[in-house]
């Protein structure tokens, strides 16, 4: 259960870790009820329902951690600062905050004192937020070593 924990709390610098390197690229748009995430579309409190990292060499080897307690949440402001939180069972928490920036269907998160971000592919609908893809390091094997994954998550607004 330790190895999980610390797995979890990995979860902590996965921004710091990320290694993302897409520049995603536009879409040519659709209609429906999807909306770019601009200043007055992303801005709030998003909380996770689903956070699954999926191994980037090993699709069998996945994880997901709301599933098992753990609380992620990210705080967009409309000036382009986000606050990441996530809480483990049983632990105090971490914070990391940074700087985001948005295309129609991709999010960067760069993190504060961080040279890499992770990209997400994104979609957001009504009250629901879907990242898929970012990039980056955590122990979904729980070997206690870190390997690349690819990080999907879904976010309600709240």
């Amino acid at each position: 259960m330790r190895q999980v924990a610390c797995g979890l709390l990995t979860v902590a610098v996965l921004l710091c870790l990320a290694c993302g390197d897409d520049n995603g690229g536009g879409s040519s748009g659709g209609g429906g009820s999807t909306v770019a995430p601009t200043a007055t579309g992303l801005p709030g409190t998003w909380k996770a329902t689903r956070a699954e990292f999926v191994n980037a060499t090993n699709s069998s080897q996945r994880m997901e951690i709301v599933s098992m307690g753990t609380s992620l949440t990210l705080t967009f402001d409309s000036s382009g600062g986000y606050t990441q939180k996530i809480v483990d069972p049983g632990q105090a928490g971490q914070t990391t905050t940074g700087t985001w920036t948005a295309t129609k269907d991709v999010l960067t998160l760069q993190a504060s004192g961080m040279t890499w971000n992770v990209q997400f592919d994104m979609t957001l609908s009504g009250s629901t937020l879907t990242l898929n893809g970012g990039h980056m390091a955590f122990d979904v094997n729980l070997d206690g070593k870190d390997e690349e994954t690819l990080a999907y998550f879904t976010m309600a607004r709240q």
